[in-house]
């Protein structure tokens, strides 16, 4: 049984969640024991699609990944609403959709487009709660939770930003997200804490840690893009050597066997299940 995210949240200070986007880093996060997991839009446009996120991604593709991710990690599952996609009629579908994918919880932003191609445009904070409200209406049992997540930091600054997230906080969210892009060094304004009831959601900052992260009032900290990032420069040294060299001898010895890739994949278990069933002697 997927053990509740509010309980994690309220005895972990704070909560890590690194992302989930496939079966091998699903995998990693039930094996190294993270105690829940985040599928972002970002990751799924770019391994799915192989394009950056900026509204390829839709519902279903969304949905699709719970259902594949949440099996693997046995963890609750944080997933990327987007901005609900659409008005709040649509809001409350993608909350029904991703609370019976297997999700535990999803934020609502209120940006409108441009988030990763200029300064954000942002929906008036009236839109946006009623977003909020109309995705605590929709989902079938209070621990799905409802992130109210605001992408305004750029175009309207920190205080009108954080007014607009004490205002979804009145509306009723769960969690309240700030998205920013912090610096090493830089002076948070407490604000946000000192005002907030609720948990406070932040994203890994280059520089920063977790525990850093907490004591500007984090309670649950993303790690969004860890994994491909990784991924993604591991492969390509590894394809420049093939690629420059036709072979890969040079480096054969820098990761895992494929027997040893099979086992973490749980071939061990399968082996022994269909020696139980008489499928192999």
């Amino acid at each position: 049984m997927v053990p509740s995210l509010r309980t994690l949240i309220s005895e972990n200070s704070p909560l890590i969640v690194p992302l989930a986007y496939d079966g091998i880093s699903a995998r990693l996060v039930r094996a190294l024991n993270f105690k829940a997991a985040y599928i972002g839009s970002f990751a799924v446009s770019a391994a799915k699609y192989g394009l950056p996120d900026i509204g390829f991604v839709g519902l279903d593709d969304m949905a699709d990944m719970v259902r594949r991710i949440a099996p693997i990690v046995e963890v609750p599952v944080i997933v990327d609403g987007e901005g609900g996609f659409g008005n709040p009629i649509h809001v409350a579908r993608t909350v029904q959709v991703l609370e019976r994918a297997g999700a535990s919880a999803t934020h609502i932003e209120d940006h409108i487009f441009g988030k990763h191609i200029g300064a954000p445009q942002v929906l008036p904070v009236k839109q946006a709660v009623d977003k909020i409200k109309a995705a605590l209406d929709a989902r079938s049992s209070d621990d799905f939770l409802i992130i109210a997540r605001s992408d305004a930091l750029v175009s309207e600054g920190e205080e009108a930003t954080i007014d607009r997230l004490l205002a979804y906080q009145e509306a009723g969210a769960d969690l309240l997200f700030l998205a920013r892009a912090q610096q090493p060094g830089e002076v948070q304004n407490k604000r946000l804490a000192e005002g907030s009831r609720v948990p406070i959601v932040m994203t890994n900052a280059p520089g920063w840690s977790a525990a850093e992260l907490a004591e500007q009032g984090a309670d649950v900290v993303f790690y969004p893009t860890t994994a491909y990032l990784a991924a993604e420069s591991s492969m390509r040294r590894a394809m420049e050597v093939l690629a420059a060299e036709a072979s890969t001898v040079r480096i054969d010895n820098d990761y895992k066997s494929f027997e040893e890739f099979d086992q973490f994949l749980g071939i061990d278990d399968y082996g022994a299940k269909a020696r139980t069933l008489g499928l192999i002697p």
